[in-house]
């Protein structure tokens, strides 16, 4: 099932798909045609394709460049997949192919880094891959491309909310104060103290990581319901509905509207 994290990143591509080519070009140093719009492709509509997304430089009638967008936090996509998956859009659109591969795991990063055997002969396909230390730090986040920042935050490993840029922006910058940090340090400690699960605890600042880099305003109260929420799942499909929620009342209402 994958993690609120993996959900997070996707949809920040669906919502942003230039995102993709910002950082083929701009941090991986990959040359693209200077195409118009970026259409977003259904990558699961053949059985050869079996990828998180397919952004297509061009128009549908002439798709100048694809690109295959992969979110692995593991190994278990196996690489010669996305060896297949070039290949099949390749026969699919007629235009060359790049696969993205966004890896928050350093090591995870390395083994989709290794050029990959197709198993046909001559045909061997480099991923690109962008991981953590890929990203450029990002000290002025007013000036800074708000895709470039969420998609830096979420894929960080910090500690909620004390050292998390996101979160001292959204707070406020008492934050950086030394006593500051101290207290919401002691304050984020308490509020986790116990927790059996480590996973809800995850998930739980995931979902927090989420709402503060969409803006979103949650209130002392709503970050105590999250926090103290011991429920997987629960967390789970909030950390969903939250890449998308225009309120933190979308957040928590079920499908047929009544909150939860």
């Amino acid at each position: 099932m994958p993690s609120p994290q993996h959900d997070s990143l996707l949809q920040l591509f669906r919502d942003r798909p230039r995102l993709a080519v910002d950082i083929l070009r701009d941090l991986l140093g990959v040359e693209l045609p200077a195409t118009p719009p970026v259409c977003l492709q259904n990558a699961r509509t053949s059985h050869e394709i079996d990828a998180d997304l397919v952004i297509v430089l061009g128009t549908p009638q002439t798709p100048a460049h694809a690109i295959v967008v992969e979110i692995q936090q593991d190994k278990s996509k196996a690489p010669r997949q996305l060896a297949r998956n070039a290949a099949a859009l390749w026969l699919q659109l007629g235009c060359d192919v790049t696969t993205l591969v966004i890896c928050p795991d350093r090591a995870i990063a390395a083994h989709y880094a290794q050029p990959i055997d197709s198993g046909l002969t001559g045909y061997r396909l480099q991923a690109q891959v962008l991981e953590t230390d890929n990203i450029p730090a990002i000290t002025d986040y007013s000036e800074s491309a708000p895709e470039i920042r969420s998609l830096r935050e979420i894929m960080t490993p910090t500690a909620w909310p004390a050292y998390n840029p996101v979160a001292r922006e959204h707070y406020g910058r008492g934050f950086e104060d030394g006593q500051t940090i101290g207290r919401a340090e002691g304050i984020a400690e308490g509020r986790v103290e116990g927790r059996a699960d480590g996973k809800a605890e995850e998930a739980a600042r995931l979902l927090l990581l989420v709402l503060a880099a969409r803006g979103l305003d949650v209130s002392d109260d709503t970050t105590a319901r999250i926090t103290t929420c011991t429920n997987l799942a629960q967390l789970e499909t909030w950390a969903t509905r939250a890449a998308t929620a225009e309120t933190l009342q979308d957040l928590f209402n079920e499908p047929n509207g009544q909150p939860h």
